[in-house]
């Protein structure tokens, strides 16, 4: 392989349309709840619109204030229209992908280097009660 596609897979920025529905749901989500956060304005609502009942988004809340107080750098977004996600935004589509998939062995993988074990914890169960608010039949 030439280095200079190696350093171009290594530093490209998925788009968000090849993400899986959930994880490109929960990064368009974050966008917009942190677009509401600098404008003070409340995203509950449009979060409810979203999934359909307030439940999902209040669980998404969560989500997003773990991230908050965990995350050990800000967490960086794209802008709302952008196509492409920003590495913080491909970890968090990455987590929900282990979390959906109940596979706790690689959400640890993913995030063992920057979070602690109560963190991940933490983060894992608010992401896995958003995942199950959003399809309520799921086991």
């Amino acid at each position: 392989m030439e280095g200079s596609t190696l350093v171009r897979q290594l530093t490209e920025q998925p788009l968000v349309r090849d993400l899986s529905v959930d994880a490109a749901q929960a990064v368009l989500a974050l966008r917009y709840c942190i677009l509401c956060r600098r404008a003070e304005r409340d995203p509950m609502p449009e979060l409810e619109r979203r999934w359909g009942h307030i439940l999902a988004a209040r669980r998404f809340r969560l989500v997003v204030e773990a991230i908050g107080h965990i995350w050990p750098d800000p967490f960086a977004v794209a802008p709302p229209c952008c196509p492409r996600v920003s590495f913080d935004e491909a970890l968090l589509a990455a987590m929900v992908g282990a979390v959906d998939r109940g596979n706790r062995a690689q959400f640890d993988w993913l995030t063992a280097e920057m979070l602690g074990g109560d963190a991940r914890a933490m983060l894992f169960v608010a992401l896995d009660n958003f995942l199950r608010a959003r399809a309520p039949g799921r086991a």
